[in-house]
C-alpha cells in the first residue's frame, strides 16, 4: 500500500510531467554544512513508470531504508549523476561555487546517455545557475519525488566516502558524525588537528 507521502511526491511530479514532459530532473546536495568530508550533489531522473514506495526526503529516512532505496532507485531510474567537490576545492573556491559546480556537474552526467535533455530541473533553493528550464522551491525535497531521490542518492553516497575516512581516522569519529561538529569531532581537532578532508576555511571555536 502506497503511502500518502509517497503519492503527494508523486502527484507533484506528475502534474509537472503533464505541463513540461516527461523527464523531470531532481537535483539535491549533502554536506554543505559539515566540517569534513566532500560535498555531494546527486541529479536523478525517473522513470514515472517505476514505484518507488517509501522514497522521501533522506532527512526523514533511517540509514537502513536510505541504504535499501539508493539501491532501487539507481536500478530503476532513467538516469543518475554524482559529483564530489573535496574540502580543498571548497576552501579554493567557497561553498556558493562549490555548491553550483556540484549541481551542474551531477545535472551533466545524469542526462550525459538519455536521448534527450530534461524537460525540466527541480531543485531546492541554492545559487542561480544556468540549468534551463528549471524550478527551484524551498524543501524541493519534501515535494517532488525526482528531488527526494536525489536527496537520497547524495545522501548515501556522501555518508559512505565518510565511512571510509573513518576506517583510516577513527579518532575524528566521523562514522556517526557524518562530518558534522560534535562534541567528539572538535576534541579530536584538538588532540590531533585538522586533516586533509577538513574544511580549514570553516571558523571552528576550539574553547
Amino acid at each position: 500500500m502506497k503511502s500518502q507521502a509517497y503519492i503527494e511526491l508523486k502527484k507533484f511530479d506528475d502534474e509537472l510531467r503533464l505541463k513540461y514532459g516527461r523527464y523531470i530532473a531532481g537535483i539535491d546536495e549533502c554536506g554543505r554544512g559539515s566540517l569534513a568530508g566532500p560535498l555531494v550533489a546527486a541529479c536523478v531522473v525517473l522513470d514515472d513508470r517505476q514505484v518507488l514506495e517509501g522514497v522521501n526526503d533522506s532527512k526523514k529516512l533511517t540509514e537502513k531504508k536510505r541504504e535499501e532505496l539508493y539501491n532501487r532507485i539507481i536500478i530503476s531510474c532513467i538516469s543518475y549523476g554524482v559529483t564530489e567537490i573535496s574540502a580543498e576545492d571548497i576552501d579554493k573556491n567557497g561553498i556558493q561555487e562549490a555548491n553550483l559546480s556540484a549541481m551542474v556537474s551531477s545535472a551533466s552526467k545524469a542526462t550525459k546517455y538519455i536521448d534527450e535533455l530534461p524537460h525540466l530541473y527541480v531543485i531546492d533553493q541554492g545559487p542561480k545557475n544556468n540549468l534551463s528550464p528549471q524550478l527551484m522551491i524551498p524543501k524541493a525535497d519534501s515535494t517532488s519525488l525526482a528531488v527526494a531521490a536525489a536527496s537520497i542518492i547524495a545522501k548515501v553516497h556522501h555518508d559512505r566516502v565518510l565511512a571510509k575516512l573513518h576506517e583510516e581516522y577513527p579518532e575524528y569519529d566521523l562514522i556517526s558524525n557524518k562530518g558534522y561538529i560534535t562534541a567528539k569531532h572538535k576534541e579530536a581537532v584538538v588532540k590531533y588537528g585538522l586533516q586533509h578532508f577538513h574544511r580549514k576555511s570553516y571558523t571552528l571555536k576550539l574553547d
